[in-house]
Parts: C-alpha cells; sequence; structure tokens
C-alpha cells in the first residue's frame, strides 16, 4: 500500500474480492476485464475502491474510476500511478485504450492522441518513442520509390506458399509493394524468425520492401483481441470490430500516408473468424471517400482513400493453404507433409537446427498463433 496523492490510498490488486470489486467497478462503467492483466492497481477512500487500472504489458487499460468521484482526481492519480510502475520496469512508451469521448481526458494527462474512430475507440501513447518517430523512418524507408504503392500487411506464422502468391500478386500489381509485418511477439514462430522467412521468400520479387509493422499496426495497443481465441458471441465480435477500425483508421490516416500506399492487399479468409470480421472493416473503412461513412470513422476530408484488394487463398488440391494448417501438422506429428506447403526457403529453416526449439513449443501448445 502507498499513497498515490490526492488522498487516495493506492493498492496492487491480487485476492479474489478485490479482483471481483474490480470487476464491479469496471461492469458500472461498461467495461470489461482486459485480457491477459500483469499489475493490477486500485485507488481506495475510506475502503471504498474509487478507481482502478492495470498495466498489460505496455498498454493501460481498464481504467474505470466511480461516478461518485469524476473530477476528484482520480484518473489522474491512477494513471500516474501506473505510469510510475512502468518505468519502474524499464518500460518507456506506453499505450492507453480507451473511448473516443474519454480519449480528452488522458490528452490533458500527458497522452498523444494516435488515432479515435467516434463512438468507438481511442488509442493514445505516452513516452519519448512516439508514432511521429515511426512514420519518419518510414518516409525514409519511401524515398525515391514510386507513389502510389501497394501494402500487405502479415503475420506469417510461418511463412506459406499462400503468402507467396499474395505478395508476388499484390507486386505484380504496384509499381512498389510494402509488405509490412506484425512485429508483435506472440506467435510461436518469433517475431525475427517470420521477418527473415518472408524476406528470404520474397528477395527475387525487385519491387518489395519487407519492414516491421512496428507497434502501430496488428499490436497489443490498436488490436488487442487479434492475439486472442476467436469468440462468436456478439459482444465479442463488436470488440473485435471495434478494435479492428482503430487499427485501420490508423493505417489509412497515418501508415499509409507516410509511405504513398494507394492499395491493400488481402486474401479471403475461410477459417478465422477474427481475421473474416478485420477484412469486412478494411472494406468499409479504408476505401470510404464521402459522409456518412467518411464520417462514421472520424476520416478528417482529404485523407485519400485506399483501396482493397482481395484475391482468393491459394489452394492445393482443392484445400485452402494456411499457417495454421502448417502448425497443426507439426503438432500432429506429420512434419514431412508440410513441404508442399511452404516455399523452399521455410522448409529449408523448418529442416534445420535452428528450428528444433520452435516446433517442439509448436508440439506442445494449443495456441492459435
Amino acid at each position: 500500500m502507498s499513497e498515490a496523492g490526492f488522498g487516495f490510498e493506492e493498492r496492487e490488486l491480487r485476492t479474489s474480492p478485490e479482483l471481483a470489486e474490480r470487476a464491479a467497478l469496471l461492469a458500472s462503467r461498461g467495461l470489461t476485464i482486459p485480457e491477459g492483466e500483469g499489475l493490477v492497481l486500485g485507488l481506495y477512500q475510506s475502503e471504498r475502491l474509487v478507481a482502478t487500472g492495470a498495466l498489460v504489458r505496455n498498454v493501460l487499460q481498464g481504467i474505470a474510476v466511480d461516478a461518485g468521484f469524476e473530477g476528484e482526481g482520480a484518473a489522474a492519480a491512477i494513471v500516474s500511478s501506473l505510469i510510475k510502475r512502468a518505468i519502474e520496469r524499464n518500460i518507456e512508451q506506453l499505450f492507453l485504450f480507451t473511448t473516443n469521448e474519454e480519449a480528452p481526458r488522458f490528452e490533458s494527462l500527458g497522452f498523444s492522441l494516435i488515432a479515435g474512430v467516434p463512438r468507438g475507440a481511442a488509442l493514445l501513447e505516452w513516452g519519448s518513442e512516439g508514432i511521429a518517430r515511426y512514420l519518419d523512418e518510414l518516409r525514409g524507408v519511401a524515398r525515391g520509390k514510386p507513389r502510389r504503392a501497394g501494402a500487405v500487411v502479415v503475420n506469417c506464422n510461418p511463412f506459406t506458399r499462400g503468402h507467396r502468391t499474395l505478395i508476388e500478386y499484390a507486386a505484380a500489381h504496384s509499381p512498389w509493394l510494402y509488405v509490412l509485418v506484425v512485429e508483435e511477439d506472440r506467435s510461436l514462430f518469433p517475431f525475427e524468425v517470420r521477418l527473415r522467412l518472408i524476406r528470404e521468400g520474397t528477395a527475387d520479387l525487385p519491387n518489395v520492401t519487407v519492414i516491421a509493422g512496428g507497434p502501430y499496426i496488428i499490436s497489443s495497443a490498436t488490436f488487442p483481441t487479434y492475439f486472442i481465441r476467436p469468440d462468436r458471441e456478439e459482444a465479442a465480435r463488436k470488440a473485435v470490430r471495434m478494435h479492428a477500425a482503430l487499427d485501420l483508421v490508423t493505417f489509412r490516416t497515418r501508415i499509409a500516408q507516410a509511405l504513398g500506399v494507394a492499395r491493400r492487399f488481402v486474401g479471403t479468409e475461410p477459417f478465422c473468424d477474427t481475421t473474416s470480421v478485420y477484412n469486412a472493416t478494411m472494406k468499409a473503412v479504408l476505401p470510404a471517400t464521402e459522409a456518412p461513412e467518411t464520417d462514421a470513422w472520424g476520416l478528417e476530408p482529404g485523407i485519400p482513400p485506399i483501396e482493397v484488394v482481395e484475391i482468393p487463398r491459394f489452394e492445393i488440391d482443392g484445400e485452402a493453404v494456411s499457417a495454421s494448417k502448417v502448425r497443426d501438422l507439426i503438432r500432429e506429428g506429420r512434419f514431412s507433409e508440410v513441404e508442399r506447403l511452404v516455399p523452399p526457403t521455410t522448409w529449408a529453416w523448418l529442416s534445420g537446427p535452428e528450428a528444433t526449439s520452435v516446433l517442439e513449443k509448436i508440439r506442445h501448445s494449443d495456441s492459435r498463433h
């Protein structure tokens, strides 16, 4: 316990009664408990929980203030406490996911708005490593390359012949193609391995640049529900749509502008419900040119539309090729069947000594990523 300022007592919440009290406070403000909470804090006044928040890796989530304590400094106190704890853990950049209506409250506490969707979600950040630096890096990558480029956003867990087919098609229909690789390291194949396999598997395509996606493309901040098991309940689908919209508005208004992207290529999604919702949202957000569609996504006039090009999934013997199928074959001990689903560069890595620990991890995991 410690004093958090404004006369509140700070506690780290661990016990079942404390966490139940926190869940009730979140529910009273229309919020649910975030997935994968690490540090959970609560502020008390006379044994009454008046504010709460959590640190999920480098993302502040589940922040709520009792309605009776609005304007009493509780929001500032809980955010300040979480920032202090993050700094103690050597975390120098923080993201905050909240409703768009609540965003100004946190801007007044030193956070900067990255993107917001009216009547939806907003993403803010705090710290020295900001989106301005990231966009400068992207502009440097794009310098001297043709504008009206294409883009593909991929995870490639691992890189398959399906991914290769999509990238090859996109490169053939773009003056230049940027392949942005999801950098969030929560997949069974580590990010550095995924990045390497994509670069090796596309090295023969002269107009392709493969780059790390950074923290602003399908990350725990922009799209937290991407990394949990899909749920077909409408409430869960609504959360996925909300997060997808935030991710795609960030892409259209920030990332695409820095790279000069006019087209985004995607494959059809017959397997993952989350990705299917993401693709449907993409078709609504990226090409929108007129109100009320642009107003619904918070797109200001002058933000160029992005054409979405969807191509059928690559198939072998009538079955769509996917990274999840590759992982399933490994998990089931049918390793030899993997070879026909992946490019030679991926197969060479999988057959080598570097892959041993990853293959063993897959065999003992039921993770969807």
